[in-house]
Order: structure tokens, then sequence, then C-alpha cells
């Protein structure tokens, strides 16, 4: 009886090491990857500056209104569904690989900066609302979530969605990126097969759904600054 506690400690501490371990690979991982694509960046802008100037819109709309949103700009400015699909897939890569251990560390930090703290805050909200309504979906409900190329879904915050229904990182970080892979290239896909059926019309409404995604993303995140500066996210 008197050894159960230090057999619950060991795995405990067991547990806390892996984790750890895991959050260190995934932080190489993400350096790795990003190092990568700021280097193919670098000689895409000194080989072809018109290539560049396409690929730097993408990404732009793509971190500001997500992945609907670069799709469909990289499908406007002609890129191939290849070329779109590898650009956006980069980014979230190298992003979730990044942050999601970066947020992990400063989650455990006792004083992380303000800026950082208020965005650690306002995840963990977004993360928590989406969890109560995926719980009784289970496995199925965070891949749906992750699949969905709306703002505010995705990789990261479905990755903070998984660890808040226990998912080891061992296991949630291969479900995270092989669901956001193949969501990138469907909707990439699926969306030029829609053009090719809808004509003008359809890029005239990819235009439109561009311009919101856009300035709904802007004015969350415009929001989201504003509550942390006055405190509504519990900052002191």
């Amino acid at each position: 009886m008197r050894s159960a506690p230090r057999t619950d400690n060991r795995s405990h501490s067991m547990r806390i090491m892996s984790q750890n371990n895991a959050t260190r690979v995934l932080l190489w991982a993400g350096a790795v990857v990003a190092a990568g694509n700021l280097t193919a960046l670098g000689v895409l802008w000194a080989t072809d500056s018109a290539l560049f100037a396409k690929v730097m819109a993408v990404l732009g709309a793509a971190y500001v209104g997500g992945r609907m949103a670069g799709i469909l700009t990289g499908l406007e400015l002609g890129l191939g569904n290849p070329t779109v699909s590898i650009v956006i897939i980069l980014l979230n890569t190298g992003f979730l690989l990044l942050a999601l251990p970066i947020f992990r560390i400063a989650t455990r930090s006792v004083n992380p900066p303000r800026w950082l703290a208020s965005r650690i805050r306002n995840s963990e909200k977004r993360a928590q609302s989406q969890n109560r309504r995926l719980q009784s979906l289970g496995i199925f409900g965070l891949v749906l979530f992750i699949w969905l190329p709306f703002p505010f879904t995705g990789a990261f915050l479905g990755a903070l969605i998984g660890i808040l229904m226990g998912i080891p990182l061992i296991r949630l970080v291969p479900i995270v990126l092989l669901t956001m892979w193949f969501g990138v290239v469907t909707w990439t896909w699926g969306i030029d097969y829609i053009f090719l059926f809808t004509g003008t019309t359809g890029h005239i409404v990819a235009w439109i759904l561009t311009g919101l995604f856009l300035a709904y993303s802007v004015v969350i995140r415009f929001r989201d600054t504003g509550d942390a500066e006055t405190g509504k996210d519990g900052a002191p």
C-alpha cells in the first residue's frame, strides 16, 4: 500500500519528462523548418522577384486571414495548385512546430512578457471554448476542426484543443500535421475545381470572401489587443 504513491509519482515524473523531451524536439524541428523557409524565400527573392511577391502575398493573406484566404489569394494570382499547397503547408508547419513548444514553455513561466501573456490567454480561451463544443465528438471533432480552413480554426488552435483533451504530444502532433496537410490539398484543389464551373462569378466571390476573412481576422485581433490592454482578459 505504501509503495503505490511512489509508483504514481514515478509515472508522473516520466510523463513530464516525456512531454519536456517532445517540446524540445518540436522546438528544434520548428527552427529547422523556419530556417529552411527563410532560405527558400531568400533564394526566390534573388532569382524571381515577381514570384517572390506573389508568394509573400499568399503568406500574408494566410497568416492574417487563415488558410482559405491564402488559398484564394494564391489561385487568384495564378499560382498553380501544387505551389499554393506547398507554400501554405510550409507556413503552417513551421508556425505550428515553433508556436506550440513556445506556448507550452511560456505557460510554465512564472512571469512571461506581457504581450505574450495576453496572446496565451486569448489562445487558451478559444481552445477551451472550442473544446467544450468538440468534447462529444472526440478525435473526429478535432480532426474536422483542423481540416476546416476558416479564421481561428486550423492546426495551432487544434493542437491546443488536443492538449486539453489529454492527447500526448507524440500522438497529437502527427494527427494535427497530417490533417492540416490533407486539408490544404483538398481545399486548394476543391476551390480550383469550383472555379472551373463558376468562371468570373466564382472569382468575384473569391475576392469578396478573401476580403471578409481578412477583415474578420483583423477585427478579432484588434478586439483581443484592446481587451488585453484594458484588462478584460484577466490581465493585471
